[in-house]
C-alpha cells in the first residue's frame, strides 16, 4: 500500500539541504490547481492518495516532512491536519518521537530532559547529551554512591 510504504521512510532532512524557507519555492504543491487536495475529507481515500502521489515526486519532500515534524512535535493526532511531506496526520503522529504513538502499543511518554532517564535515552540512542541531563545523571549517581557508603 502506497501510504504505509512512505510512512516508514526517514522524517529527517539531511544536513546538506537548505533549511531556510527558500525550499518552499521548489515544492510540488506550490503549483497545484486545487489547494483542497492537501486537506481531503476523512475517508476520501482517492484524494488522499492523489495528494501523496504528488508529494512523493516533490524535490523537497524531506524538507517538508522535517518542517511538519518540527511544527507538530508533541501535538496529538487530532491537532494535525492535511497531507504534509507525503504523510497523513496519523502517520506523522506515529512518527513523532515525543508522543506515545511512536513507541507502538503500550508505549510510554518519553522522560523529559533534565532527568536520569532522559540521559540514559540519549546515550542508548547515540544522541548528544545536554547539560541538564548530564547534571541529573551525575546527581543521581552521586546520591546512589552516598547511599551505598551509608549502608
Amino acid at each position: 500500500m502506497l501510504i504505509r510504504h512512505y510512512a516508514t521512510t526517514s522524517h529527517a532532512a539531511p544536513d546538506t539541504l537548505d533549511r531556510t524557507e527558500n525550499w518552499k519555492i521548489a515544492a510540488a504543491c506550490r503549483d497545484a490547481i486545487d489547494d483542497e487536495l492537501w486537506f481531503p475529507e476523512p475517508g476520501n481515500w482517492r484524494a488522499m492518495h492523489e495528494a501523496i502521489r504528488t508529494c512523493v515526486t516533490c524535490p523537497v519532500l524531506l524538507l517538508c516532512r522535517q518542517a511538519a515534524a518540527d511544527e507538530e512535535r508533541g501535538l496529538g493526532k487530532v491537532s494535525r491536519w492535511g497531507i504534509r511531506g507525503g504523510l497523513t496526520p496519523a502517520q506523522r503522529h506515529a512518527a513523532d518521537t515525543s508522543t506515545r504513538a511512536s513507541h507502538g502499543k503500550g508505549g510510554r511518554q518519553l522522560a523529559p530532559c533534565g532527568t536520569p532517564a532522559a540521559y540514559d535515552r540519549h546515550v542508548r540512542h547515540g544522541e548528544p547529551v545536554d547539560d541538564a541531563c548530564r547534571r541529573a545523571h551525575n546527581d543521581h549517581r552521586n546520591a546512589q554512591r552516598k547511599a551505598n557508603r551509608a549502608a
